[in-house]
């Protein structure tokens, strides 16, 4: 495994979750500016519709279903679901029962594209992941469980008291 050194942000305030932080934004920033160049020059996909994909042909048909497993608003996923469905890699179709709900399906054309797409993903992430050796599948498993967690915890607004001025205090 190749030696690498680890950055911090250079900053007396430079904390834990501070370096953490930015540990992550450093990975994700490298892994995705390539990985997205890469995925627009040679499939004309970007990075979000390459993971709705993977989503869809696991099993994720309907498009609320979509957007709670990845953490985006409907909004996203309906445009994402369109840029698709226009390519003609998925289809969406109402459901007899329930005009109001839309199943999402793969079609052949997108499980080509989603194929091809992959082996450019592998190609970017493979060296980097072959780098971590056997720990890379501990820190995915580990960045999944980071994000369950998360957005299991109230959000700061609700979770954090904001201060109150000593003068709010005394009245």
């Amino acid at each position: 495994m190749a030696e690498v050194s680890s950055p911090t942000p250079q900053t007396e305030r430079a904390t834990p979750e501070v370096a953490f932080l930015t540990a992550l934004w450093d990975a994700w920033q490298a892994l995705t500016s390539r990985g997205e160049a890469e995925l627009r020059a040679r499939h004309d996909l970007d990075l979000r519709s390459l993971i709705a994909l993977a989503y869809v042909q696991g099993g994720a048909d309907q498009p609320a279903q979509l957007a709670r497993e990845l953490g985006v608003p409907r909004y996203e996923v309906s445009r994402v679901l369109h840029a698709l469905e226009t390519r003609g890699a998925v289809t969406r179709d109402q459901t007899q029962a329930d005009a109001r709900r839309v199943t999402v399906r793969v079609t052949p054309q997108g499980a080509a594209l989603w194929e091809e797409a992959l082996g450019t993903v592998r190609a970017v992430t493979g060296p980097a992941l072959a780098a971590l050796g056997p720990r890379a599948a501990s820190l995915t498993h580990d960045l999944h469980l980071l994000a369950q967690f998360t957005r299991s915890q109230p959000t700061a607004t609700s979770s954090f008291a904001t201060p109150s001025s000593p003068a709010q205090e005394s009245e």
